[in-house]
C-alpha cells in the first residue's frame, strides 16, 4: 500500500499532533501529581526568571543522589529530562522510579511515553500492557496503549479496540472527542 506525498505528509502532521496532544496530557497530569504531592518548586520572586532547566535538572541531580531510592525524586527527574529533550537520561530516570515503585501507574505511563517518543514501541507496548495488567480500569493506560498499538506499530485493530475501552472507561472529556475521532480516523486507514 503505497501513500502518496500528500498521504505521508498528513499522516506525519496527524502523527505529531497526537504526540503533541500527549505531551501537553502529560504535562498536565505531571503538574496534577506535582500539585497533589506538594512538589511545587519555591515560588519564585516576583520580576526574577524562573530557573534554567539545567539549574532544576542539577538541583533534582543533587538531591537524587543523595536520596537514591526516592521514587518520586527520579520520576520529577526524568520530567526533567522529558523537558529538556534529554530522552535517555529521561528513560533511565522512569526507570529507576518504576523499579523503586512499580505499583504506580503513572510512573509506569510516563515510562511508556518516553519509551515511544524513542521509537521504543514494543517496549512501550508493554509498560502499557504492564499497566493494565496491574489496574484494569486505568483508561489513560487503555488511551496510551491504543495509540502505541496504532502509530507506533501499525496496528489499528489494535489501537481502536483499546481506545473504545477508553471511552467505555472514561465516559466524557475531551480525550474522548480526541479518542473518537483517532478511531474515525484509523477506520478510514483500515479500510485502504
Amino acid at each position: 500500500m503505497a501513500f502518496s506525498y500528500r498521504e505521508r505528509r498528513k499522516r506525519r502532521q496527524r502523527i505529531a499532533f497526537i504526540i503533541l496532544t500527549i505531551f501537553l496530557s502529560l504535562g498536565l497530569l505531571g503538574t496534577s501529581i506535582g500539585w497533589f504531592f506538594d512538589f511545587r518548586s519555591p515560588a519564585t520572586p516576583s520580576g526574577t526568571e524562573p530557573p534554567s532547566p539545567d539549574k532544576v535538572i542539577g538541583d533534582l541531580e543533587s538531591r537524587y543522589r543523595a536520596n537514591p531510592n526516592d521514587a518520586d525524586l527520579a520520576a520529577r527527574l526524568g520530567q526533567a529530562y522529558l523537558d529538556a529533550g534529554k530522552m535517555d537520561q529521561a528513560l533511565k530516570a522512569y526507570e529507576k522510579a518504576v523499579q523503586l515503585k512499580p505499583e504506580n501507574g503513572d510512573f509506569r505511563l510516563e515510562l511508556a511515553l518516553v519509551q515511544f517518543l524513542m521509537g521504543r514501541y514494543d517496549e512501550a507496548a508493554a509498560s502499557c500492557k504492564e499497566e493494565i495488567r496491574r489496574h484494569p480500569g486505568n483508561a489513560r493506560a487503555h488511551y496510551y496503549y491504543g495509540q502505541v498499538l496504532a502509530l507506533g506499530k501499525g496496528d489499528y485493530q489494535g489501537g481502536i479496540r483499546e481506545l473504545e475501552k477508553f471511552i467505555q472507561l472514561a465516559g466524557q472529556g475531551d480525550d474522548v472527542t480526541q479518542a473518537r475521532k483517532m478511531i474515525e480516523e484509523w477506520k478510514s486507514q483500515l479500510k485502504k
